[in-house]
C-alpha cells in the first residue's frame, strides 16, 4: 500500500482485538471499573447493533462478570456469537433505538445493572485513545502523521482519537472522519454546526435537527439507516463527541460516501492484505483505493518534502462473512462522496 499510494502508509489494526474491534478498549475499561466500584455481582447491560455487544461480553467473561445483551432484530445473526462469549440476548425491538429503551429499562430494574454506553461516554473515549499512544510508540522517533483516517458512527472512537492525539501533542494532525450515505449523522451534524445557516448538507440522509443544550451544538437525527454498513448506524452522534471536533485546534474533515465504495475497498483490502473486514471498518480505508478522494481530503505538502505519513484506523467488526463477500462482489452502484457540501464522483 505505501508503494502503491507513494506514502509511508501505517496500519492500526484494531480487527486483531480479542472481540475483533476497537471498542474492547473503552468497554473493557468501563467494566473494569465497574467491578472496581460494584463488586463480582455486577452485572453488565449493553445495547448494541453488534460490535459493542461483542465486547462487552468479552470483557465480563475475562473478569466473570454477568452480561446481557440487547440487539436488534437485524443483529439476529451475531446472536450466536455473544452467546459463545457467555453474554445472555435478548432481541430487544425493531432496532437500535428500540434495544436501547428496553437495556434502559432492564438496568433501572436490576440493582447490580451498570449500563455499557456503546460510544457516548468519556470514559469510552479515554480507553479507544490508548491507541493513539500505541501509535506513536510505533512511529520513528519524532515522526507525526500528516493524517490520521478513521470511520466515523456515533463518534466513540473519533473521540478517542482527539482525545489521544491532544495527549501525544498531535493536536494540530488532521483527521479524516467517513462514514457511508444513510448512515452519516456525524457529517451533516458537522455540517450544520458549521453553516450559518442550519440546513441539510447533502440530499443522501434525511435527518431532523435539535440543538443539545449541554455542549451547545445542533445534532442531526437521521429518520432510519438506509447504508448497507449497519454497524455505522447510529441514527444520532455523540454531542460531546461534535463539541471536541468543533473545538479542536486541528481540522476534522468529514466525508461521507457510497456504500459501493466501501463495499470494493472490502474486497481490495481482502485482496491486498488478506483480512476480511466489515462495510463499517473498510470505509475508513476508501481513501486508500480511490485517487480522488484521497488527493481531495489529503492536506497539501511542497514536492521537496518528505512523503505523507498517513495512519489508516482498521478499526475493525464481526459482521462481516464469506457469504457477504459473494454478495458484494455483485454490487454494481454509484461510485460517489460529499466533502463539504459538494458531491464529487470518483
Amino acid at each position: 500500500m505505501s508503494a502503491r499510494l507513494e506514502c509511508d502508509v501505517y496500519l492500526k489494526l484494531e480487527n486483531l482485538q480479542p472481540p475483533q474491534s476497537f471498542k474492547f478498549r473503552g468497554i473493557s475499561l468501563l467494566a473494569q471499573q465497574a467491578l472496581e466500584k460494584h463488586g463480582p455481582s455486577t452485572h453488565l447491560i449493553v445495547a448494541s447493533g453488534g460490535n459493542a455487544a461483542y465486547a462487552a461480553s468479552s470483557a465480563a467473561k475475562l473478569l466473570s462478570l454477568r452480561c446481557t445483551a440487547y440487539i436488534p432484530e437485524a443483529s439476529r445473526p451475531v446472536e450466536p456469537l455473544l452467546k459463545a462469549a457467555g453474554s445472555e440476548v435478548v432481541i430487544g425491538g425493531v432496532n437500535y433505538f428500540a434495544a436501547l429503551q428496553a437495556a434502559k429499562a432492564a438496568a433501572e430494574a436490576d440493582p447490580q445493572a451498570v449500563l455499557i454506553p456503546a460510544y457516548d461516554h468519556p470514559m469510552l473515549w479515554e480507553g479507544h485513545s490508548s491507541m493513539v499512544d500505541e501509535i506513536r510508540d510505533a512511529l520513528p522517533p519524532d515522526v507525526k502523521p500528516d493524517a490520521v483516517f478513521c470511520s466515523v458512527g456515533g463518534g466513540g472512537l473519533l473521540g478517542g482519537l482527539i482525545t489521544g492525539c491532544q495527549r501525544a501533542g498531535w493536536g494540530d494532525v488532521p483527521i479524516i472522519a467517513l462514514e457511508t450515505h444513510g448512515a452519516n449523522c456525524f457529517y451533516e451534524s458537522m455540517a450544520a454546526n458549521r453553516s450559518p445557516v442550519l440546513e441539510k448538507a447533502s440530499s443522501v440522509a434525511p435527518a431532523d435537527f435539535t440543538l443539545d443544550q449541554t455542549h451547545n451544538v445542533h445534532v442531526a437525527h437521521l429518520a432510519r439507516i438506509t447504508s448497507r454498513a449497519a454497524c455505522l448506524g447510529a441514527t444520532s452522534p455523540s454531542p460531546g463527541v461534535v463539541r471536541m471536533a468543533l473545538d479542536r485546534q486541528g481540522p476534522i474533515r468529514c466525508v461521507s460516501i457510497s456504500d459501493q465504495m466501501s463495499i470494493t475497498s472490502v474486497l481490495r483490502f481482502a485482496d491486498e492484505h488478506k483480512f476480511l473486514v466489515e462495510l463499517a471498518c473498510s470505509t475508513a480505508l476508501a481513501p486508500t483505493y480511490y485517487p480522488k478522494l484521497l488527493d481531495s481530503v489529503l492536506p497539501k505538502v511542497a514536492t521537496s518534502q518528505k512523503k505523507h505519513v498517513l495512519v489508516f484506523i482498521v478499526c475493525g467488526g464481526a459482521n462481516i462473512s464469506l457469504a457477504d463477500i459473494d454478495v458484494y462482489r455483485s454490487v454494481k452502484e454509484a461510485e460517489d462522496f460529499w466533502l463539504d457540501g459538494q458531491r464529487m464522483m470518483t
